[in-house]
């Protein structure tokens, strides 16, 4: 279940024999998107790079007999794209609606709290539950989307008035054709996003 404030998160365990490594968390996310539940749950799961070893502190750190085993959320992504045409996938960390990158509105939903390496979420937890939801407004001009995005790295923007912030269950944006960008990855032009959180949704070392 999902972690509690104050409560304790993760255990230091031994790495088990021939994990399945990934190199990032668009490879971990594409793997629950095209796999069972049980074909997951017999994986032993090692992250060697992305936003999931950045949240815990271990982001390349030489890999030994000793690691962190935690379970974490996932963020099951129902999107339309420009022909129509529905689709599911899957977000570990975060994922973008934009037009262009820094360039009018943007809704980031994250998992990890980090978008493009900066801190946009600070209070988001990989096991807590919810979708942490940023948002830009077109309004913002570009003076002071680098002032904001310089703040970012160590997650000092907020508050700001052309800035929101909220948490939930679920998130919904519907609109003309915009960029659907998942953990890094340009997916395709999308017009209608559905996002829900799914709790407890595998175990990882890292």
């Amino acid at each position: 279940m999902p972690i509690s404030p104050g409560s304790p998160w993760g255990f230091t365990a031994p790495l088990p024999e021939r994990p399945l490594n990934m190199t990032s968390d668009r490879e971990l996310g594409i793997f629950l998107r095209d796999h069972s539940a049980k074909q997951i749950h017999e994986q032993s799961i090692f992250m060697k790079s992305g936003d999931i070893p950045r949240v815990l502190g271990v982001l390349d750190r030489p890999r030994d007999t000793e690691c962190l085993r935690v379970v974490i959320d996932a963020i099951v992504v129902s999107y339309t794209d420009a022909a129509g045409d529905e689709h599911t996938d899957v977000c570990m960390a975060s994922m973008s609606i934009a037009r262009r990158f820094f360039r009018g509105a943007i809704s980031v939903v994250t998992n990890s709290g980090f978008w493009r390496k900066h801190e946009v979420a600070p209070r988001a937890h990989l096991n807590d539950g919810k979708l942490d939801i940023f948002e830009v407004s077109g309004a913002m001009r570009w003076s002071q989307r680098r002032m904001m995005w310089k703040k970012a790295q160590v997650g000092l923007h907020l508050p700001h008035p052309l800035l929101s912030y909220s948490q939930g269950d679920f998130f919904h944006w519907q609109g003309s054709l915009r960029r659907l960008v998942i953990d890094g990855q340009y997916v395709g032009m999308v017009t209608n996003v559905y996002c829900r959180v799914q709790s407890d949704c595998v175990q990882v070392y890292a």
